[in-house]
């Protein structure tokens, strides 16, 4: 049973890892460039947004923290499986840090300036180095779902 359970927390992993990946890659390509096509009157779309983003990102972070703890936790016996997975958090907890290193801190600034004036094409520079960093992130995450995936694949070839 035990062996059951290792298996299908690492299921449940993959699928909110990917759920992440995708809605990230997802906001990326068709919510964010909004935000910056005209600042600093278009930076309103981030407050307009950031209180249902939170209510979505928030839960979803934590969950995926939570399952990759576990799967961590219950698959720990097998050196492969366990390696594989401790990457997929390496990898989780180097997102988690450029984020609170920059990417949080600097769309926190943005959206907090003043919406009004004329366009402004230092804010807009500023908004499209914040975009082009962020696919960094999302490959990074693609790299830890893929490790989570190689460590699904292993529980077969080991149970």
């Amino acid at each position: 049973m035990m062996k059951k359970r290792s298996l299908y927390i690492l299921l449940f992993n993959s699928l909110l890892f990917g759920l992440m990946l995708g809605a990230g890659i997802n906001e990326a390509l068709f919510v964010m460039p909004t935000w910056f096509k005209a600042p600093p009157t278009s930076l309103l779309l981030i407050q307009e947004r950031s209180s249902s983003a939170m209510s979505f990102w928030i839960p979803l972070q934590m969950a995926v923290l939570g399952t990759l703890i576990s799967s961590l936790v219950l698959n720990w016996r097998s050196p492969t499986r366990r390696m594989l997975i401790a990457g997929a958090l390496g990898a989780y907890a180097l997102v988690w840090v450029a984020t609170g290193a920059y990417f949080a801190p600097e769309i926190m600034s943005l959206s907090s300036l003043a919406a009004q004036g004329p366009y402004d094409a230092g804010l807009a520079a500023r908004g499209h180095k914040w975009l082009q960093l962020s696919w960094g992130r999302h490959a990074v995450l693609a790299f830890g779902w893929v490790l989570v995936g190689t460590a699904i694949s292993k529980w077969e070839a080991a149970s």
